[in-house]
């Protein structure tokens, strides 16, 4: 018979927890970090001092236009011959001389009226009475009627201040005088003007500034003449306006010796007495 020896219980269970062994996590410690870096407090440029008193600026001195010279200037363009008398309007002006009683009522010719003058033209268009057509102001006093309407006065001539106007845009003057037609304005083409009839013309010319001039053409249609003066045909002289005078045998331009270049007189044959002249004087 074989006898076993109880083992106590208690020895199987120590074994047991011997080999299961519990682990019992430790607490993390928390990885430190970095504190972040410090921001820069924004820069704050520096305030410009603004002086107590703004410096005035002078506008720039503009330098006066070279002046040019009185003289005699002559061309010729597409079987067109031109003679003129060029001249500054600061150191020169057109008189205007009338004949209250009517064309040669004073005199004969424009060398007559301008006696004392550097240069004498034929002024404007007259009625078949003797009146002028159109505004006339001589030395302030006012003959004649404003023309309202017809091309022959569609241009106004301030013979004190040297200017071209049109009925709409003039001023009146001591010296003034109503004419026509308008040849070239602002440079541009002038429409209607007739393409008919050669003949000699009497006309002033202006570059739009301080250049005026007073010209004789020995033969053009009025068509022709503002197209010959649209293509410049005097070297030197920039015309910008044109206002024609009196034409036909009315042409009468008369130049003084003290003129450079001068010593002429352009007219026809045939030669018509005009009402009115424009006299070339130095202010």
């Amino acid at each position: 018979m074989t006898f076993r020896r109880k083992i106590p219980l208690f020895f199987p269970l120590i074994a047991l927890l011997g080999s299961c062994s519990v682990s019992i996590p430790r607490a993390q410690t928390p990885t430190p970090t970095e504190p972040p870096a410090p921001v820069a407090p924004p820069v704050t440029p520096p305030k410009t001092a603004i002086p107590a008193v703004t410096p005035k600026i002078s506008p720039p001195t503009l330098s006066p236009s070279p002046k040019h010279p009185l003289k005699v200037r002559s061309a010729s363009l597409n079987s067109t011959a031109f003679t003129a008398v060029t001249f500054d309007r600061r150191d020169f002006f057109l008189k205007v001389i009338d004949q209250k009683g009517g064309p040669g009522s004073q005199f004969d010719n424009a060398e007559a009226a301008g006696k004392g003058s550097l240069a004498t033209i034929n002024g404007s268009f007259f009625n078949p009475d003797g009146s002028p057509l159109g505004l006339v102001i001589a030395g302030g006093e006012s003959r004649g009627a404003f023309n309202s309407s017809s091309f022959l006065g569609s241009g106004i001539l301030d013979g004190k201040a040297l200017t071209l106007a049109t009925r709409k845009t003039y001023q009146k003057s001591s010296e003034l005088l109503q004419a026509g037609p308008r040849l070239v304005w602002d440079g541009k083409v002038v429409t209607g003007l007739s393409t008919n009839n050669d003949r000699p013309r009497s006309f002033v010319i202006w570059d739009g500034a301080d250049h005026f001039g007073i010209a004789y053409a020995d033969t053009a249609t009025l068509q022709g003449l503002s197209n010959n003066l649209r293509s410049q045909p005097l070297k030197g002289f920039n015309i910008k306006y044109a206002l024609n005078l009196d034409g036909g045998t009315s042409c009468d331009l008369w130049i003084s010796h003290s003129v450079p270049g001068g010593g002429i007189a352009k007219n026809s044959f045939f030669l018509k007495k005009a009402r009115n002249y424009l006299a070339l004087r130095k202010r």
